[in-house]
C-alpha cells in the first residue's frame, strides 16, 4: 500500500490494481468511481473511447462523480 500523491488508482499492465488509502477520505460515491474506473482497465488499458463508453455503461453519471472528486483533490491530496 502506497499514498499516491497525485493519482485515487492505478491499473498496472499485468491487471494489478493499486488504490491510493487516502480514498477512504471520499464519499462512497467517489470510492465507487474510482473502483470501477480501475475495473475499466482490466479490459481497456488506455482512455480510448471504447475505455470510456465501457465506464459510461458501467456508472452513467460518472462525469458529475469525477468532477466531484477532482473538486477536492488537492485537499484530500495535500494531507
Amino acid at each position: 500500500m502506497r499514498i499516491m500523491k497525485k493519482q485515487w488508482g492505478s491499473c498496472s499492465p499485468t491487471g494489478i490494481l493499486s488504490l491510493n488509502p487516502l480514498l477512504v477520505k471520499a464519499p462512497r460515491e467517489c470510492i465507487d468511481y474510482v473502483i470501477i474506473h480501475e475495473i475499466c482497465h482490466l479490459k481497456e488499458h488506455n482512455h480510448s473511447q471504447k475505455y470510456y463508453r465501457l465506464l459510461t455503461q458501467l456508472l452513467p453519471n460518472w462525469k458529475i462523480t469525477k468532477a466531484r472528486l477532482d473538486s477536492m483533490s488537492e485537499y484530500w491530496l495535500a494531507d
